[in-house]
């Protein structure tokens, strides 16, 4: 016989031993101080979030800055050193540690770490780029000659009018001993108006005129330059003249282009190459 005070003690005995084992493995089972992991703080947390955002927003000034700088300043002296432009800002990243510490309160700067400069690296870079991609295109700045538009090609007189004829891998054919007219025939095109650029145009050497002007008013040519042409309001179309009588051969016509851009001078060269076939004389005698 066992009397109830003993066997409530015994109880209570047993409970707190099962109790006690439970207790120990749910502590081995989850995370948190028991395990090493550093207690959430959220005062600290705030902090960091608000040392992070005033890091951020001074990286994309002092990115602005550096864009606005080199566009403005740094741009119009540098087109015969076009590598200073990319490799200034992009060495700016190393001063980016030093710039934080300079101004920014103390109670923000003990928040960063090696996680922060490596961030705060890729938004400069992005930034920069993206401001200055802004500014040195239209409107802001031109820095590329007029190109040509859609191509080039020879546009031919028929008993119909005229017709197009494309060049074949930058070359476009005639035979010996040709009749009618031929022109060939492209358009330049530009951010701003393409006219406004000086064109130098050479045949085998020799100066030549545009003689779009001239062919202009016949609808049937004009159609015909449409196949050349992408921007027919904004372009600068260039039609040259292929004299009579010219012997077998390559003949090259150099256009020269030169632009009064921002914020320097722009210039493109650009070659068309005509190559007059021999005619075999399959007469026998």
């Amino acid at each position: 016989m066992v009397d109830i005070n003993t066997a409530m003690a015994a109880a209570a005995a047993e409970r707190r031993n099962r109790g006690g084992k439970d207790d120990k493995e749910r502590k081995k089972n989850r995370s948190g101080a028991d395990m090493g992991i550093e207690s959430f703080d959220p005062v600290k947390h705030v902090a960091k979030e608000k040392a992070d955002i005033r890091s951020m927003w001074l990286v994309i000034a002092f990115a602005a800055t550096m864009a606005i700088l080199m566009r403005y300043l740094a741009m119009p002296n540098s087109q015969d050193n076009a590598d200073m432009l990319w490799f200034i800002p992009m060495l700016c990243i190393f001063l980016l540690p030093a710039l934080h510490r300079a101004v920014m309160p103390e109670k923000y700067v003990e928040h960063y770490t090696k996680g922060t400069w490596f961030k705060a690296s890729f938004l400069h870079v992005f930034t920069w780029l993206a401001i200055t991609f802004l500014l040195t295109n239209a409107p802001f700045a031109d820095i590329v000659a007029p190109q040509v538009d859609d191509g080039w090609g020879m546009i031919s007189s028929t008993d119909d009018g005229y017709e197009l004829e494309g060049s074949d891998d930058g070359t476009v054919y005639l035979s010996e001993g040709y009749s009618g007219e031929h022109y060939l025939v492209l358009a330049f095109s530009d951010n701003f108006d393409a006219a406004d650029s000086d064109y130098t145009i050479t045949f085998n050497g020799e100066e030549v005129n545009n003689s779009w002007n001239e062919m202009d008013n016949n609808e049937s040519f004009s159609k015909e330059m449409e196949g050349v042409r992408d921007h027919e309001d904004i372009d600068y179309p260039v039609v040259i003249k292929i004299e009579q009588g010219l012997a077998a051969g390559t003949y090259t016509v150099t256009i020269e282009v030169e632009e009064d851009g921002d914020p320097w001078e722009n210039t493109r060269t650009v070659e068309l190459e005509l190559i007059i076939e021999e005619v075999e004389d399959d007469s026998t005698e």
